[in-house]
């Protein structure tokens, strides 16, 4: 039997090409395609923030030709 960890971790949100897990650890894994980021939650709230506004400073600077396909859902 071997002595290594198994690294259980916790799903937190997922998309079709984006997943993030939680680590027992604390670390939080990023995985997009065949990309993988191992941050600290610090780290990775810096990222999600500089992402945000990056996207926001694209759209200005080329806002998107189609609209997005919305609907109402009944309740």
């Amino acid at each position: 039997m071997s002595d290594e960890l198994v690294d259980v971790r916790t799903a937190l949100a997922a998309s079709n090409h984006a997943r993030v897990e939680l680590g027992r650890d604390g670390v939080l894994h990023v995985l997009v395609g065949p990309l993988a980021l191992h941050l600290d939650r610090a780290r990775c709230e810096e990222l999600t923030t500089t992402l945000a506004r990056a996207m926001l400073a694209l759209a200005q600077l080329e806002p998107r030709a189609e609209r997005p396909r919305l609907a109402v859902v009944p309740p």
